[in-house]
């Protein structure tokens, strides 16, 4: 009997071509988009669960608050936060730090040289605490003992080849602080789903105690674990109180501190806070993603089901005659799941076959967190069972539910009165639901894209383009002599237009934050700001705007030593009513007791980040009273020559004056541009599957006209004898999908201003969603329907109508 249903479903399908490879086409595109932006969705939401114990595990990320108010927030916590903790709440069951202080250090082994972004300083336990895989080395001694270092594999490779590292001593410097350590152990290179990929981990017996004990600089992650929720609420209510006991300085004693204990596999999707360092996620985008992939699976669904359908219908009087020698409804049902299963197996083979040969490709070059150990994922293999079986289940059974009540005396008697109105209602629907989703969709892909040209195009207040920044030297002997003298010989290159130095540029966080205060202020409450060193030259070259008072000068000797320059949100910060007051005033650092710093000019907020942050409060001077705010950048202005050969120019200076330093440079515009890169990847993935689901609606369009047409070839006939021109006929048919349209405008326009406006609400700084986007979207839409069907109405509007009603 089964043998039978196959050659039957087999003989269907070769028979209606043209709508299986319709169906088939839009079943392979819909499934795989769905697995492939499902397995995306898992990646993101999954970070770090691969640790062990991963659900008991936590950062603890502080805050600050005065009189109720949070006034600052970080991904980070203090040196000494660790030790206390452990000593005074039960409820820690272990807990490990990573000391970012300094984390981009130059590593040198023999005659190899690079800059290494992150290397950390962590506890003895790090390995033990998380479930990073060791390669070499035992977890509780790889980084116990004074002057060791545990390496990734990439770097093994990189600085030994194929020797064993262990025992091999690595040189390590900073702009203040050498190490050398040795080897000790190994580990994998962290996984891509790890919100952490540390390069070298230094041991903290390494460092001195100002750096394992002190309760203020908070440059550290801290990492709680528990045994449930509830102790890690206990720990957060009573933090204040322990920071109360240990904290000593000063500054930020009029501040409550606390702690927000972060679940370990919540940081990635999390909003970014200073002090982080990784790429991150966004929660929202990954939402969106995950009903996107649904749409695009319903609209297969959609699209196979109405044609499923139509075709069913069609085949109503087949039913009817096999009703009238004995089939059973249960024979019907077969028959029908055997067709939907075998296309939907169909559409699963091609498929992964496309994919096989695909993804080194994708893997590659696109997206590569959608692909990564595709074939490893049990998402993928559950995601495509499932689809397939729903699939299956969904498209065999619509068909059946419209047909199980067919009568056989109605069939036979009445065929076409019976295949027009049967089903008419659930196809339509369909049919609106589709264009919907095109409408949203092309909405969406309109906003986003927009959003990211104003976030790239906006003026920033500050010029990044023509701009080449190269780092500042690691320590070295006669460091400031060197570095003033390069720097003079860099401006005599032809091409160089400015020079100047910085402690950091648009693009990277200004950090290092101070407690300071306004001198006038009675209360003497402290502020916490940004601290950025510049030279006399800053303002100029990146074309800062004063707006009231001056820039250095070399004219004025207290520059170097005593006077401040404010951006507009610092002026706020410290409570100055305006530029007018600000400009005279005086300022207290903090550590510098009661000595006055001038307020000597205020620049108009710039955009030193994304526009995807609102201003921070920044304090520009040209000295460092705490020893540790260091030139880290020097940008040079160029204008005319080929800026590759600048390039050449530089480097070759640098490296005869500084041979044991890498060199490491960038065009500021591309260096700043990084951080829009998760959200272009967002954007270019909806753009990409947009136009796939809207090429599934066209075949859809394509599908039904076809049927349509098949089904009033007879009144098309009668028209055209009676004198109707083929552009009616393709009017007639037009008129009705238009329609559907114009519901579907009616119902997407509304609910897609409904989604990007909230999805917009993310942006300090955003664009409008302007009405011409929904007249776009809608345009488009009856665009792309009306060209559909016309391609597939010409042909029967042109033909003989003799020759149709002889055929009908």
């Amino acid at each position: 009997m089964i043998k039978h249903f196959v050659k039957v479903a087999l003989r269907n399908l070769r028979k209606n071509m043209f709508y299986t490879l319709i169906s088939l086409i839009g079943l392979i595109i819909s499934m795989g988009a769905c697995v492939i932006l499902m397995n995306y969705v898992d990646f993101e939401s999954n970070y770090d669960d691969f640790h062990k114990d991963s659900d008991k595990i936590y950062r603890a990320e502080s805050f600050f608050t005065l009189n109720g108010t949070v006034t600052d927030s970080w991904a980070t916590s203090s040196f000494g936060y660790a030790g206390a903790m452990k000593a005074e709440f039960a409820e820690v069951k272990d807990i490990t730090r990573v000391n970012n202080k300094d984390c981009e250090r130059i590593v040198r082994y023999q005659d190899k040289i690079y800059r290494e972004p992150r290397v950390v300083i962590a506890d003895s336990n790090f390995f033990s605490f998380f479930t990073y895989p060791l390669l070499k080395g035992e977890p509780k001694r790889i980084l116990k003992e004074p002057n060791t270092i545990a390496i990734s594999a990439s770097a093994a490779k990189k600085y030994f080849g194929e020797a064993d590292p262990i025992g091999k001593v690595l040189d390590i410097t900073t702009r203040k602080s050498v190490y050398h350590c040795a080897v000790s152990g190994v580990y994998a290179d962290f996984p891509p789903q790890s919100h952490l990929n540390l390069d070298m981990i230094i041991s903290y017996a390494s460092t001195t105690p100002f750096e394992r004990d002190f309760w203020y600089q908070h440059e550290a992650y801290t990492y709680v674990k528990t045994n449930n929720v509830d102790d890690a609420k206990r720990i957060e209510s009573k933090f204040p109180a322990l920071a109360e006991k240990f904290k000593t300085e000063d500054a930020m004693r009029d501040k409550r501190w606390e702690i927000s204990m972060v679940p370990l596999t919540d940081i990635h999707l999390n909003p970014l806070k200073p002090y982080e360092f990784e790429v991150k996620g966004s929660r929202q985008n990954i939402r969106f993603i995950f009903f996107f992939a649904l749409i695009i699976l319903i609209v297969g669904w959609v699209n196979f089901i109405n044609i499923m359908t139509s075709r069913s219908i069609e085949r109503a009087g087949e039913i009817g005659v096999r009703k009238l020698v004995g089939s059973k409804t249960k024979h019907m049902v077969t028959q029908f799941f055997i067709e939907s299963f075998m296309i939907n197996f169909m559409a699963v083979v091609v498929f992964l076959i496309l994919m096989v040969v695909a993804l080194p490709f994708l893997e590659q070059y696109y997206f590569s967190a959608m692909f990564n150990q595709f074939w490893q994922r049990p998402l993928v293999w559950g995601l495509l069972v499932l689809i397939f079986c729903l699939s299956t289940l969904i498209t065999g059974a619509v068909p059946i539910l419209i047909l199980r009540k067919v009568k056989i005396a109605v069939v036979l008697k009445n065929r076409m009165s019976f295949r027009v109105r049967m089903g008419k209602g659930l196809r339509q629907g369909l049919i609106i639901f589709q264009f919907t989703a095109a409408v949203v969709l092309i909405v969406s892909t309109i906003t986003i894209r927009r959003q990211m040209q104003y976030m790239q195009s906006k003026d920033l207040g500050v010029s990044l383009t023509q701009t080449l920044v190269f780092k500042t030297p690691a320590k070295t002997d006669a460091y400031d002599e060197k570095l003033k003298m390069i720097t003079e010989k860099m401006k005599t290159i032809g091409g160089v237009k400015a020079l100047t130095m910085s402690s950091a540029v648009p693009g990277k966080m200004v950090g290092y934050f101070m407690a300071n205060q306004r001198d006038s202020d009675p209360e003497k409450i402290s502020v916490l700001s940004e601290m950025l060193r510049v030279d006399y030259d800053f303002i100029k070259a990146y074309q800062l705007n004063i707006l009231k008072g001056r820039n250095f000068s070399r004219d004025f000797g207290a520059d170097q030593e005593s006077s401040v320059i404010l951006t507009q949100s610092a002026l706020k910060h410290f409570g100055f009513k305006d530029e007018e007051t600000a400009v005279g005033g005086y300022i207290n650092l903090e550590g510098q007791g009661a000595r006055k710093y001038e307020v000597i000019g205020v620049v108009q907020d710039y955009h030193h980040h994304s526009l995807k942050e609102n201003f921070r409060p920044v304090v520009l001077l040209m000295f460092s009273p705490w020893g540790g705010l260091d030139y880290e950048f020097i940008s040079v202005k160029i204008q005319g020559a080929n800026p590759q050969v600048i390039l050449s120019q530089i480097e070759q200076e640098y490296k005869s004056v500084f041979p044991d330093s890498s060199f490491d440079s960038f065009f500021l515009d591309e260096f700043f541009n990084r951080q829009y890169k998760e959200d272009v990847t967002y954007g270019t993935i909806i753009m990409i599957f947009t136009w796939l689901t809207i090429f599934i609606v066209c075949l859809g369009i394509l599908g039904i006209a076809s049927l349509m047409l098949l089904r009033r070839t007879k009144e098309i006939a009668i028209r055209k004898i009676s004198g109707a021109r083929p552009h009616q006929i393709v009017k007639l048919i037009n008129m009705e999908f238009i329609r559907w349209v114009g519901i579907a405008i009616l119902i997407g326009t509304p609910l897609s201003w409904f989604i990007m406006n909230n999805w917009l609400e993310n942006f300090p700084y955003r664009t409008m969603l302007e009405c011409w986007v929904f007249l776009i979207a809608g345009f488009l839409t009856i665009l792309v329907t009306v060209l559909t069907v016309s391609f597939q109405t010409v042909k029967s509007a042109l033909e003989n109508p003799v020759k149709s009603l002889r055929n009908e």
